[in-house]
Formats: C-alpha cells, structure tokens, sequence
C-alpha cells in the first residue's frame, strides 16, 4: 500500500485538487445566502428586510434601492448598533465582493438572518428593477 502511494503521488495530488476545485462552489454558495432579484424584492416588500448599500457615500447618492441604509464596508463594524438582528438583513454593492466580506462579520455578531443580492447592484439594474434617485 505504501509503495502504491510513493509511485502514485502525484495523480493522488491531482485528485485532490481536482475535488476540491469541484466542491468550493458548493462550500461558498452555503456560506453566503445569495437572493436573486425577484426573491430579494420579496424579502423587502413581504419580510421588512433592512437593505444596507455597502458602497461609498457618493456612489449612493447617485442612486439607491428605496428605504436602503448607506453603510460603507470599511465602517460597517462601527455601525452595528443601527441594525435590528431580529430582522432579516440584505447586503447590497456594486457587484457583491464587499457584501461577501461584510456578511460574515454580521454573522459573528449575531444577525441570523443575512443576504446577499446576487450580482450586486449591477444585476438590479440590468433586470430593470427601480431605483430610488
């Protein structure tokens, strides 16, 4: 058996690899709560979701998903008091890379319920969904 392992290393480290190239979008899709536009909506307009615009001021002011909060990232752990954790969360940016940092800190303080809108804000606005301006 020891032998088979010495001849046969390196295809045991290319299957390794390769399950594990396979199984990381199964282990991120788990670990962010990703909702599509039409189910986002539903969580704003049915669930009183919190909708947080993790973007900078300025890019929030140009436009914005109605009754959302502007919280940018690189201040988001100042600003947990502002969150109610009983109620469900959703992380809004540009393309989804700063909510996927952001949701795991909300996470760790206790919010249970976060999410993130898959696409970002990019597919908000090429689904045709409105802004508030």
């Amino acid at each position: 058996m020891n032998q088979f392992l010495i001849d046969n290393i390196l295809l045991l480290v290319i299957i390794l690899v390769c399950v594990v190239t396979l199984a990381t979008p199964y282990i991120n899709r788990r670990r962010f709560a990703e909702l599509d536009n039409a189910s986002a909506t539903d969580l704003i307009n049915h669930k009183g979701a919190q909708i947080i615009d993790l973007r900078d001021p300025s890019e929030f002011k140009k436009e914005c998903i109605a009754r959302s909060v502007n919280i940018p990232a690189d201040r988001i752990h100042y600003e947990l008091d502002k969150l109610d954790k009983t109620k469900p969360i959703l992380l809004v940016d540009e393309d989804g890379k700063r909510a996927r940092m952001a949701s795991p800190l909300l996470r760790g303080v206790g919010c249970k319920q976060v999410y993130i809108l898959q696409g970002g804000l990019n597919a908000w606005r090429r689904s045709g969904t409105p802004f508030s301006r």
